[in-house]
């Protein structure tokens, strides 16, 4: 399940080597399967989260020859890959740069659905944010949000810019009328993809008549739904999944985007908070190789981990 990105992108300064702890091996009914032949580099919580490494066993039959210790889908996974000194990665899906990254198809569907999805207090919500806030939605599908990225953590482009552009191209700015009064738009984290989302919300609605006005230093989730919560900001693009079990670490949210959105409007419901319509655009964690790797092994899906080493 996708973590909030504040880790990921501007990681390169974490102190935290690719000679990290060993916390897997293979053996057991998973000997000789070709993840026992390789290294898996992974987040710090891998070994104890039941997205990473339980439930890559429990689900996959997949264990690994060794789990190293990366980033939360950063430049130590990506150099890793790279240079060979591992042979998986975690990623997120909306960050796939490298064009001879291979993701794996989740078939079993261990990773539950983080669709992208704004949410907004009810006290600031309107028939007509809806239709413009819908409107983006249904515009993002996962490459388009990867190629936005791309121009954002890669280009270096400004946020706002890859927005309006994003909007105009969609016509997606100057459609709709009818939304009044102030509303301040909040990220979910300090992240350049949240950063996108937030201007595309602020400068449609800004277009349709609001006053705008944006918090884009948002830490975290903590920080930010602390802040949805208490009114400091009125919306704030989401994640399906990782927004529920926020709210509810015990939330049964799994690979159904329809499920969980329900879960997740009953959770912030009790908050007074609106869960709009959720995008196609999904950013959750992924599986990675190297062309060479997929090439080499026949994998195409994480299922292909646990076939028998050749």
């Amino acid at each position: 399940m996708r973590i909030t990105r504040m880790f990921a992108l501007g990681a390169a300064s974490i102190a935290i080597a690719l000679t990290g702890v060993a916390c897997g091996s293979g053996g057991g009914d998973e000997g000789g399967t070709i993840a026992s032949t390789f290294v898996f580099g992974a987040p710090p919580d891998c070994a104890t989260n039941k997205f990473c490494a339980i439930g890559l066993k429990d689900v996959y039959g997949v264990v690994f020859k060794q789990i190293k210790t990366t980033d939360f889908g950063g430049p130590l996974t990506v150099k890793g890959l790279q240079s060979g000194s591992i042979q998986v990665g975690e990623l997120f899906s909306t960050s796939v740069y490298d064009p001879d990254f291979v993701v794996l198809e989740d078939d079993q569907h261990l990773e539950a659905s983080d669709n992208i999805v704004p949410v907004i207090r009810k006290d600031a919500d309107s028939p007509a944010i809806d239709d413009i806030l819908n409107s983006i939605s249904a515009a993002l599908d996962t490459d388009t949000m990867l190629e936005l990225n791309k121009k954002v953590d890669i280009g270096q482009e400004d946020p706002a810019k890859v927005a309006t552009d994003f909007l105009n191209s969609g016509n997606l700015l100057g459609t709709t009328s009818g939304c009044e009064g102030d509303l301040k738009v909040g990220v979910s984290g300090a992240f350049g993809e949240s950063v996108i989302l937030a201007q595309m919300y602020g400068q449609a609605l800004e277009k349709a008549g609001c006053s705008v006005s944006y918090e884009t230093d948002l830490e975290s989730r903590k920080v930010s739904d602390a802040a949805l919560f208490s009114g400091a900001i009125d919306l704030k693009p989401e994640y399906l999944a990782s927004e529920a079990t926020a709210q509810d670490e015990s939330a049964e949210v799994s690979g159904d985007a329809d499920a969980n959105h329900a879960i997740l409007s009953d959770l912030l419901a009790q908050k007074d908070v609106n869960v709009l319509d959720f995008s196609p655009a999904v950013d959750q964690n992924v599986f990675v190789v190297t062309s060479d790797t997929a090439d080499k092994y026949g994998l195409s899906k994480v299922s292909d981990l646990a076939k028998e080493a050749p």
